[in-house]
């Protein structure tokens, strides 16, 4: 589902926002978070907690109340997810109920804690998972994987028998915006990984923005995605120290705006070990 429109002007104002939750599986709740005119707000400076209550006013207790926790990369264009993966399926066992949830902002530099989204959570008892074999696409952005040694050859065909409908791309960002797709995977690699592109492409090099707009790269369109088509996607921006956020950030800001006008939703992964096929390993 797309990221929800949540509102924040910072008065204490409380969106009132739905979900459904499936009882053992990892669970993601996207919002997009908008200030006035509708723009995206700037959550960088904010901190975030959150919770889901067995009801409004239960305690503190571990069987009564879940931590959330939070996937902040998309923060500066007011993207924020929020994750649940334990917890449901041993204290949230019933089918359905009106399960509890609420969210509170706090700005760093004045310390005021402001709630900006709360609603109810629906738990279907009994989903053991969502299904591996869906056909969805995973996007890395990565510029370099220790030379192309992070991945090997069993690693990739082990994923590949894993979940033989997911679609893999890897989006190089080079200073010429040419991939060098030896800095990315090794031969023996590139032998045998089947990419997403459908025209002999194993790797697409795209530009390395610096947050500047005109040198910004269309990841949505590179990679193909199509609004009513792809719903759901994952997302993996290395940021282990030869790029950051920052390298790609107009690029990653215009991605974020065309997904969430598509009504696509994006399950961002990551990891600090410059691989960039682990984080689309289990369940998306």
């Amino acid at each position: 589902m797309p990221n929800k429109r949540v509102q924040f002007d910072d008065l204490g104002a409380t969106t009132k926002v739905n979900f459904d939750a499936n009882q053992y599986a990892d669970n993601f709740f996207g919002f997009r978070v908008v200030g006035a005119g509708d723009t995206a707000f700037n959550l960088t400076g904010y901190g975030f907690t959150g919770f889901i209550k067995k009801h409004s006013g239960a305690g503190s207790t571990a069987t009564d109340t879940i931590a959330l926790g939070f996937n902040t990369e998309g923060r500066s264009s007011g993207i924020l997810t929020a994750i649940v993966t334990a917890g449901l399926s041993t204290n949230f066992s019933k089918n359905s109920p009106r399960y509890t949830y609420e969210i509170d902002v706090t700005n760093n530099s004045t310390t005021k804690k402001t709630r900006i989204v709360s609603g109810d959570i629906d738990v279907n008892v009994g989903v053991t998972e969502s299904d591996i074999g869906e056909a969805l696409k995973c996007i890395a952005i990565i510029d370099e994987s220790n030379g192309g040694t992070t991945v090997s050859v069993a690693e990739w065909q082990s994923w590949r028998n894993s979940f033989p409908k997911r679609e893999h791309y890897i989006l190089q960002p080079t200073s010429t915006g040419i991939a060098i797709t030896s800095d990315v995977m090794s031969t023996e690699v590139q032998a045998v990984y089947d990419s997403g592109f459908d025209d002999g492409r194993l790797v697409q090099g795209v530009n390395r923005d610096d947050g500047v707009v005109s040198d910004r790269s269309d990841w949505f369109g590179i990679v193909g995605l199509q609004t009513g088509v792809d719903t759901r996607i994952g997302l993996f921006v290395d940021v282990s120290g030869s790029m950051t956020l920052s390298t790609v950030q107009a690029s990653y800001n215009k991605f974020l705006s065309d997904c969430s006008t598509a009504g696509i939703e994006i399950n961002p992964q990551t990891n600090s070990a410059e691989d960039w096929l682990e984080p689309f390993t289990g369940i998306l």
